[in-house]
């Protein structure tokens, strides 16, 4: 049986999102033959629990880390001195075998630190790097470095796009996904050196399928269906395209209820209307797998409600059950004889 280790006491909407999720994720079906173990305040965990009868048919194994919780704003140097926090002990257990997966909606950079350190990386990695599927025009992107590493070397774009391939295999299920490299321009004579070498090494590589530079337009027109960039740019375009969506959806509220003849049009696109909110839900496409790790970590948006909780999940339980990190490992174990040979 997959298991898959939660902290239940991560995110800003804390343990009511967690356990709603959890619900959610088993009732659609996607968590069928999965057991999970729960860490957190084992009273609280199990008071909650009690509000939702149908949980008693999930497979839960409850571990009591009583009110040690990592906190929004501690820093990651100081998280990795407090063992027994219920982010601490989650990640501990796949560490330690006893779980394939683990999800948590809390402190970003502490878990990245905690799931670095006691996970440790596959070898010929240094530091994971952040994934998420955003939404396109034909179905979604997979885009990395999403802010784990600000700085990147040409040979640390390269391995994004290792790891992008394996993400799209599962989560796309494509077997050869279309790589772009994030630019200011698509011609080739644009960007930085750094860029210029990535880009030398994708285009003659045998072993990706590489279709040059793309743009920030790009990600939302399907341009590609894997899109590799630094952390740093990563991170702001993902912020921008949150924005960008909060901003339509709150113009479009605004323009609907602003008269009578307004209010009557929105009834006539109302279902137009809720295929776009769902289109451009981000809890629709929660759930960023921490990729490099030698187990499996997804980190949940902090601000998650059951909705986004439940997607975490299900991008958990669907990497468990493939060859995720074996993938990982043969490629970049051929991407790197590649390398050496054009060394």
């Amino acid at each position: 049986m997959t298991r898959i280790a939660l902290d239940m006491m991560g995110g800003d909407l804390g343990l009511s999102a967690s356990v709603a999720g959890l619900c959610r994720c088993f009732s659609s079906g996607t968590c069928s033959d999965v057991g999970f173990d729960l860490f957190g305040n084992g009273r609280l965990i199990e008071g909650e629990i009690s509000r939702f009868p149908e949980i008693k048919s999930i497979p839960c194994e409850i571990h009591d880390t009583g009110n040690n919780v990592v906190s929004g704003g501690e820093k990651p140097s100081k998280v990795l001195k407090h063992r027994g926090t219920s982010m601490f002990e989650a990640i501990s257990w796949v560490a330690d075998g006893r779980a394939d997966a683990v999800v948590s909606s809390g402190n970003t950079g502490a878990y990245m630190a905690l799931s670095k350190i006691l996970i440790g990386t596959i070898e010929g990695i240094d530091r994971p790097a952040i994934v998420s599927i955003l939404p396109n025009l034909s179905g979604s992107t997979v885009m990395l470095d999403l802010g784990a590493n600000t700085d990147c070397s040409s040979e640390k774009l390269v391995q994004f796009a290792v790891m992008g391939k394996a993400v799209s295999k599962v989560l796309q299920r494509l077997d050869n996904p279309r790589i772009g490299l994030l630019n200011i321009g698509t011609e080739r004579s644009k960007g930085t050196d750094i860029l210029e070498k990535a880009y030398d090494f994708l285009d003659k590589s045998k072993n990706l399928n590489f279709v040059g530079f793309v743009e920030g337009t790009d990600i939302t027109k399907g341009t590609a269906d894997v899109i590799v960039t630094d952390g740093f740019s990563g991170n702001i375009s993902q912020k921008t395209m949150e924005g960008t969506i909060k901003y339509i959806v709150h113009t479009l509220k605004a323009g609907f209820s602003s008269s009578l003849l307004n209010k009557i049009g929105y009834l006539f696109c109302k279902g137009a209307f809720k295929s776009l909110k769902s289109a451009i839900d981000p809890r629709n496409h929660n759930g960023a797998p921490l990729v490099g790790l030698k187990k499996i970590s997804i980190k949940s948006h902090g601000n998650s409600d059951d909705v986004g909780f439940a997607h975490a999940v299900s991008v958990a339980v669907q990497l468990a059950r493939s060859n995720f990190i074996k993938n990982i490992e043969e490629m970049i174990a051929e991407i790197e004889k590649e390398m050496s040979c054009e060394g």
